[in-house]
């Protein structure tokens, strides 16, 4: 992916530069990362500056390709759009350095205001920066600096929990108390006193008045800036007026400068199916079709994959079906769907050139887990779509896919785009995993034998309801004894598996299957951990081979053992969650069950070793207490 840079954005209106044929792409990013983590919104720290992709608007010309459109009827519903867009790949210039300016991602230079390496001087673009011939850097105008002294990003921006995102108030934080205020030409400097590395040991000078110099030590306390949020939105060129959050001053690479509200859902039957493939590449014909007209066509469809006209009118009629119950689609529907999905074998033969996108082996667990476990599944195929319906600064903002619209129009996420669109950007993963259905029995009769566990569920349910009351957001969910014991068994099983084939933890994800029964679905307890690939066909089998018998109880056995012992017991074991903060967890430290946040879906939080091992005080059993070391 390449993106073209803009160098300024305005305070109000939108700005457009002229059409070129080819351009020099500032830098390239993976596919996968235009959906997570450098998307829309989001800042690109590259080699020729810190970048922002840029809105929905302007991706349009760029995806607007029938093979950049993909499908996933399930999660369409959920968000509300009619298909999703494959982020672009750029197409280089033969024999050049350039690349075709259509399929690219636009950017806009953020933050605009700059510091010379050399000089320490801080401005922007004009003032006193120039644009090089280029276009893509700013050189200081400082002849003691060389001609070739190209400025950095200044490390300091100020946003707001609802996604704006604004400049450093350089010049009032140079002149703040000063009695003249502001002077008319300031000529800013960012200058350290040599004493340290801390932040106070870093001042801004204005060296064209006598204002004193301003220490940052305070730069990132609470209140620190003395207005209200601007509601500067960069990637869309405007400005949301009134907005009530409270600005903080961040540092620009950090990690609480971006959250991605992305939500996903996995293809399963009938989606999954080849069929249903052909059908859904066709809809748009298929879909504005009369009822009389059809017929024929479907035939012609079947002529044309060499597929008999049986197998594509039952795919035709699984897509009218699945329109039909659209609205009631939500994420905890969705995931019970793919729940059984899971827990049944699906073995399909390719159709008509396309090859179906779930393939799934369920196996009986070894007889030594058989008291845990009651299906293992080998997904050897599978395809997970995930697509971007905004995002969050300063801290997440968890939202269930059916409610990110209604948040992003009530101003709690920022918006991907200036008025809404039918589709949003998303990404396809290919990959394995494997699945872990608990035995429903099983955890009845622990939570029986164990009736102090429910004391300390119902401590981390009240912890999350104040912090989501805190925040703002509206829990979809309730903490419960099976999601703490199924959350941190995926923990444990990720670090296994991790320490034991080679795969790094970051590069494996979860998917929890928690659920009390209701009169619409029976009670879940699962997990599968997959790992994919955005840019290929998946990965090379090795979470496959774990389901077998032997690898499978080698594993989970030595997942077990781990977690009995952890190297900050026995402060962690004892931790009391009433003093968890926002963590919202029980016994869980970098050290036995927290792995990186790109492979949780809940942030790390709402986990406890003890629902595995036991209490420290002996006042309740850990599910796996049954387990014999020997």
């Amino acid at each position: 992916m390449a993106t073209t840079g803009k160098p300024k954005w305005p305070a109000s209106g939108s700005g457009t530069q002229p059409a070129a044929s080819a351009i020099e792409p500032l830098g390239a990013v993976r596919r996968s990362q235009l959906v997570s983590t450098y998307s829309i919104g989001g800042i690109i720290d590259l080699e020729k500056g810190s970048f922002m992709p840029m809105g929905l608007e302007d991706w349009e010309s760029a995806t607007r390709q029938s093979m950049l459109t993909i499908h996933e009827a399930r999660l369409q519903s959920q968000l509300g759009v009619t298909h999703f867009r494959l982020p672009p790949v750029s197409a280089p210039v033969p024999g050049t350095r350039l690349v075709e300016e259509k399929p690219t991602v636009p950017a806009v230079r953020f933050p605009l205001w700059q510091e010379c390496p050399k000089c320490h001087r801080i401005g922007t673009e004009g003032d006193p920066f120039e644009l090089a011939v280029d276009g893509s850097r700013l050189n200081c105008t400082n002849p003691k600096c060389g001609k070739s002294s190209s400025t950095n990003p200044v490390r300091f921006v100020v946003a707001c929990r609802k996604g704006h995102i604004d400049e450093f108030p350089w010049a009032w934080w140079a002149h703040r108390g000063h009695r003249t205020g502001i002077c008319h030409r300031p000529n800013l400097h960012l200058e350290s006193m040599g004493k340290s590395a801390a932040l106070a040991d870093l001042r801004v000078i204005c060296k064209s008045c006598g204002a004193p110099p301003q220490s940052l030590g305070d730069a990132f306390s609470l209140g620190s800036i003395n207005s209200n949020c601007g509601g500067g939105r960069p990637w869309l060129y405007d400005r949301i007026p009134g907005c009530d959050a409270a600005p903080r001053v961040i540092q620009r690479g950090a990690s609480n400068a971006y959250f991605p509200a992305v939500a996903s859902a996995l293809s399963i039957p009938p989606v999954s199916d080849a069929a249903f493939q052909i059908i859904e590449e066709n809809w748009l014909v298929l879909g504005a079709l009369p009822q009389e007209a059809v017929s024929p066509v479907l035939e012609n469809i079947a002529s044309i994959f060499d597929v008999a006209k049986e197998i594509i009118t039952a795919a035709y009629r699984a897509r009218i079906k699945l329109d039909a119950g659209a609205e009631a689609s939500t994420s905890v529907s969705s995931r019970a769907e793919e729940f059984t999905a899971l827990s049944n074998d699906r073995h399909d033969e390719p159709l008509g050139g396309h090859v179906p996108q779930f393939q799934n082996t369920v196996l009986a667990p070894p007889e030594s887990l058989a008291r845990w476990f009651d299906v293992i599944g080998a997904v050897s195929r599978l395809r997970e779509v995930r697509a971007l319906g905004g995002f969050s600064r300063i801290e997440p903002y968890p939202v269930s896919a059916e409610r990110i619209a209604q948040e992003v129009a009530e101003g709690n996420l920022a918006s991907l785009s200036k008025t809404p669109r039918g589709w949003l950007p998303a990404a396809e993963i290919r990959g394995e995993g494997i699945f872990l259905r608990f035995r429903s029995d099983a955890i009845e009769n622990w939570l029986k034998e164990n009736p102090a566990i429910e004391l300390r569920v119902r401590t981390l349910e009240a912890r999350s309801a104040a912090v989501a009351a805190e925040r703002g957001y509206l829990r979809d969910y309730t903490i419960t004894a099976a999601l703490l014991l199924v959350h941190s068994f995926a923990h444990a099983l990720i670090r296994q598996i991790s320490i034991d084939c080679g795969y790094s933890s970051s590069a494996l994800r979860e998917r929890l299957y928690v659920a009390d029964a209701t009169e619409e679905m029976e009670a879940m307890s699962g997990l599968l951990i997959y790992t994919g690939s955005p840019d290929s066909e998946g990965s090379l089998g090795g979470l496959v081979r774990l389901a077998d018998p032997a690898q499978l109880e080698r594993i989970v056995q030595q997942t077990i053992r781990s977690s009995q012992w952890c190297g900050s017991d026995p402060v962690c074991l004892e931790n009391d969650p009433q003093h968890s903060g926002e963590r919202v967890s029980g016994a869980a430290c970098h050290c036995c069950l927290l792995v990186p946040e790109t492979s949780c879906e809940k942030f790390n939080r709402e986990l406890d070793r003890t629902m595995l091992v036991g209490d420290a005080g002996a006042k309740w059993q850990g599910f796996f207490s049954t387990f014999d070391q020997s």
